[in-house]
């Protein structure tokens, strides 16, 4: 039987241009919804945390700044492991006994659950890399931080902060040492900024961050160090960003950073992975970033 060609197409379709644009929107959508799925989980863990050191009432003392999680098959679990505030560690059953410890982990760990790879790009800027656990990557993550993201989608960002207008402000990253910086206030990922230094204050990080691995470990620090030298009676200085967690893994090449001022010569330390996040006249986390917050 001779094969006669097709006289019209089997099934419309959309423009292509509609088509596009419907998928760009969906993907957006996709993305949008992980990104929020990630923070209200990573406020429910810190809130779990809580509740679980105060019996479930939210208005009583408790000292919780760090929680550890390690990485399962396809998402994060606590072991029950945490810091306080001053650094020390403990555990929930040292806290709450072993059975409440037990029936805790399980419920925290539904929680954690949907800290997965679609939601890493919020958890894992409030996460400091531990040794490995159980032959698994291990974290710290900042319960702080955790509790301190907006439940609500971030808004955009104000429409005065036009790319490249940059906003004179104070930067921390750990909740203790603050900076000057400036940022781009339409440079933000999940609300966490990009920060830009002078050399003077990048040798202040430089010490505070040795002094923090010095105290707590390199395996938990990234640390900063400024290089100074003469070449043909001219002054230099290289600045050196070492992540020490990547020395003994598949990483190790990418542990040493050198990084290159702008034209301005400042210097992007941390940039997002970092988790800086600016702060408003009397100190308080803004995140995400708004120009008329401050």
């Amino acid at each position: 039987m001779d094969r006669q060609p097709p006289s019209r197409p089997a099934y419309e379709l959309p423009a292509s241009s509609a088509l596009g644009a419907a998928v760009d929107q969906a993907l957006n959508d996709n993305q949008t919804a992980h990104e929020q799925l990630g923070r209200v989980m990573l406020v429910v863990t810190a809130a779990a945390v809580r509740d679980i050191l105060t019996g479930h009432q939210p208005g009583a003392p408790f000292d919780a700044a760090r929680l550890e999680l390690v990485a399962g098959e396809d998402s994060l679990f606590p072991t029950g492991r945490y810091w306080t505030t001053a650094g020390a560690e403990r555990t929930f059953t040292d806290d709450v006994g072993q059975t409440e410890a037990g029936n805790a982990l399980h419920d925290l760990s539904g929680w954690t659950a949907y800290l997965d790879d679609n939601t890493r790009g919020v958890w894992r800027p409030l996460c400091d890399e531990l040794p490995d656990r159980y032959g698994r990557p291990a974290f710290t993550l900042d319960l702080m931080r955790a509790a301190s993201l907006t439940l609500d989608p971030p808004s955009p960002a104000a429409p005065e902060a036009a790319p490249g207008s940059m906003v004179e402000v104070l930067v921390c990253a750990n909740d203790r040492d603050h900076y000057p910086a400036l940022i781009d206030p339409a440079d933000q990922r999940d609300g966490y900024v990009r920060p830009w230094l002078d050399l003077r204050t990048v040798r202040r990080i430089a010490a505070d961050t040795q002094r923090d691995a010095a105290r707590y470990g390199h395996g938990s620090i990234d640390t900063v160090h400024v290089l100074s030298g003469r070449v043909n009676r001219t002054r230099h200085a290289v600045v050196i960003v070492t992540c020490w967690m990547h020395l003994a893994g598949e990483r190790r090449e990418q542990a040493v950073e050198v990084l290159h001022p702008n034209a301005d010569g400042r210097y992007a330390i941390g940039g997002h992975e970092w988790g800086w996040y600016a702060l408003d006249r009397d100190l308080f986390p803004l995140i995400p970033f708004r120009p008329d917050g401050i």
